[in-house]
């Protein structure tokens, strides 16, 4: 009996060890929804309440039933593409609000990021296409705006 419990936790683990991920977007759907193809890099995380207040309790949380949002501050370093008058050289895009983080996780996690990457994002409000789905390898910039220009005329 005991094995037989232990063969189904070790069974489960993984499969909700997965349920958290952020949702994903291939290239050509970023893409192809993107209303904005920037170069950047993350320069600080922040978290602001269901009014837009900021929080700063590195313990306060995101996920369902609450309002906060983790948003990542974007340094833009060069537009490749934008249907805004104006892009802001900081941009605070948010995270999935559906996911359980805190904001001290976050910020840790990218603590002392420096990676120059492909930012793709949509609507006036520069938001990622996907809830939090918006960073790709520089790699990317030739594919990712052979689509764009491809799908937008």
């Amino acid at each position: 009996m005991r094995r037989i419990l232990i063969a189904l936790l070790a069974a489960l683990i993984p499969a909700t060890s997965f349920a958290g991920f952020p949702f994903e977007a291939t290239l050509e759907e970023m893409a192809e929804g993107a209303d904005h193809i920037l170069i950047g890099r993350v320069t600080g995380v922040d978290m602001v309440d269901g009014r837009g207040k900021p929080v700063l309790d590195a313990k306060a949380m995101t996920g369902p039933g609450l309002k906060n949002t983790i948003r990542l501050l974007v340094t833009v370093d060069e537009v490749l593409v934008t249907n805004a008058a104006n892009v802001p050289k900081v941009l605070p895009v948010p995270l999935a609000t559906h996911l359980h983080y805190s904001l001290g996780q976050i910020r840790d996690a990218h603590d002392g990021d420096t990676l120059v990457r492909l930012v793709l994002l949509q609507g006036e409000d520069f938001s990622g296409i996907k809830p939090g789905v918006f960073l790709r390898p520089l790699s990317d910039k030739e594919e990712a705006l052979r689509i764009y220009h491809a799908t937008h005329p």
